[in-house]
C-alpha cells in the first residue's frame, strides 16, 4: 500500500564526509523532503562536509550528536533528545555503527518509531580481523531494526551466508540523478579541463574517481597503463581523489616511468567535468558493493571498465553496457581497456550505457521506493 500522506522521518548517520554511504544518504534524504517529507539528519561524528547539501535539499534540521567514538553515552543521550523532540515515525541508520547508536537511542528515548536500516558495505566483514570481530558485536543489531535495505542482491546473499536473518529486507539498487549527470551539462568545462590538465586530443585518457584506499587498487590501473603504453597506445590516467594509499601510488607511478603519462588532480566535490574529460572510465577495485561512481560514468555516456566484484553484475552485462574482468587480473584490464581504443567502439559503448542507467537506475525510482517503504513501515498494524 502506497501512502500519499507526509511523514516525519530522522536519518541517522555516522557522519556527513563524501563517501558513497554518505551521498546515498544526501539522495534519499532530500529526495524524501523535496516530496513534502518532514526530513531530519542526525550524524554521529563531528564531520559536517555535505550538511549543505542536505540544507539546500530542503532537510529542515540537521544535528551532529558529537560523538567520540565508540558506544558514546553523551552521544547517545543527544540523539535520543532529538528522537523525543521530533517525534519521527520511521527511523533510517546508514552503517552499522549508526544502527548500534539509534538502537540504543530509540531505547532510551521511549520511542516506538520503526527502525530502517540500510545496509551499504561488505567490506567491514572482510577487510581485517579488527572489522570482523567488530562485526560478531555489531551483527546483533540487524535484527533489531524493522527492516532492512540491502543495494544488491549479491550483499543480500552475502550476509544471508553469513547467517544475519533480518526480521524483513528487499533490495534497492542506487539511483542517478539524470539531468545533473548529464554530458551536455558539462561538456565545455570538461573541454576546456582537458586542455588545461596537459591532455591531447588524441591521447587516450583513462580516468578514475575512488579515495586512495587499498582496496580501490589505483595501482592495478598503473600497471594496465603501462603495458598499453608498451603496445604504443597514446594512454594516459587521470585519477580524482586522494587518501592514504598517495605515496605508494606516487611511487609505483614514478618506477614505472609513467610520471608524464599520469595526472593526480587530488579531491574533487564536482567530479562531472573530470568525468565527462575522459575517453574511459575504469574501477579496479577488489572490493565493491554497489558503487554510485560507476553509475554515475555511465550516466555521463562514458564506456566503463570494471572489475567484477560485488554488485557490478547487477549494473553492467558485460559488452553490452560496460566490460567486466576479474579484479586483480591486469591482463585482463589491459584487454579490455585496448578494446576501446577506437573512438566509435567508446561511443557506442558509451550510448548503451546512458540508456541502462535513464531505464534502471534514476534517482525518482530510488527516491519512490523508499517513499513506498516508509510508508508502509509508518503505517499502523491492526491486530488479527
Amino acid at each position: 500500500m502506497k501512502a500519499t500522506k507526509s511523514l516525519r522521518i530522522l536519518f541517522i548517520a555516522d557522519h556527513l564526509r563524501f563517501g558513497g554511504a554518505e551521498r546515498h544518504l544526501v539522495a534519499v534524504a532530500t529526495g524524501l523532503a523535496a516530496l513534502g517529507n518532514d526530513v531530519a539528519v542526525a550524524y554521529l561524528k563531528p564531520y559536517d562536509e555535505l550538511a549543505g547539501e542536505l540544507a539546500k535539499g530542503g532537510v529542515g534540521q540537521i544535528v551532529c550528536c558529537n560523538s567520540g567514538g565508540g558506544i558514546d553515552f553523551s552521544a547517545i543521550r543527544r540523539l535520543a533528545k532529538l528522537i523525543r523532540d521530533f517525534r519521527p515515525e520511521v527511523l533510517v541508520a546508514t552503517l552499522q555503527y549508526s544502527l548500534a547508536m539509534t538502537t540504543l537511542a530509540r531505547l532510551l528515548s521511549r520511542s516506538h518509531a520503526p527502525l530502517l536500516f540500510v545496509c551499504h558495505s561488505m567490506e567491514h566483514v572482510q577487510r581485517n580481523r579488527n572489522e570482523r570481530l567488530r562485526f560478531t558485536v555489531y551483527r546483533r543489531f540487524y535484527r533489531m531494526a524493522k527492516h532492512v535495505v540491502f543495494v544488491s542482491d549479491l550483499q543480500r546473499q552475502f550476509f544471508k551466508a553469513l547467517g544475519v536473518r533480518p526480521r524483513s529486507d528487499e533490495v534497492i539498487h542506487n539511483g542517478i540523478d539524470l539531468a545533473h549527470f548529464s554530458a551536455p551539462a558539462v561538456a565545455a568545462e570538461a573541454s576546456q579541463l582537458r586542455r588545461s590538465l596537459g591532455f591531447a586530443k588524441d591521447d587516450l585518457v583513462i580516468g578514475m574517481c575512488a579515495g586512495f584506499r587499498e582496496e580501490k587498487r589505483q595501482i592495478d590501473l598503473l600497471e594496465a597503463l603501462h603495458r598499453l603504453r608498451d603496445k604504443r597506445l597514446p594512454a594516459k590516467v587521470l585519477l580524482v581523489g586522494d587518501g592514504i594509499m598517495r605515496s605508494q601510488i606516487e611511487a609505483r607511478r614514478d618506477a614505472l616511468g609513467l610520471q608524464d603519462a599520469v595526472v593526480l588532480c587530488g579531491f574533487q566535490q564536482d567530479v562531472r567535468p573530470y568525468v565527462a574529460a575522459c575517453d574511459i572510465m575504469a574501477l579496479t577495485s577488489h572490493a565493491e558493493t554497489f558503487p554510485i561512481a560507476t553509475l554515475e560514468y555511465m550516466a555521463l555516456g562514458k564506456p566503463l571498465v570494471a572489475s567484477n566484484v560485488g554488485g557490478l553484475s547487477e549494473q553492467v552485462a558485460n559488452g553490452h553496457n560496460g566490460l567486466l574482468y576479474t579484479a586483480g587480473d591486469i591482463d585482463g584490464l589491459v584487454a579490455q581497456l585496448e578494446s576501446l581504443a577506437a573512438a566509435p567502439a567508446r561511443q557506442a559503448l558509451g550510448s548503451i550505457a546512458r540508456q541502462e542507467v535513464e531505464a534502471r537506475f534514476s534517482l525518482p525510482a530510488m527516491i519512490e521506493r523508499f517513499r513506498s517503504t516508509c510508508a508502509e513501515l509508518a503505517t499502523p498494524r491492526c491486530p488479527a
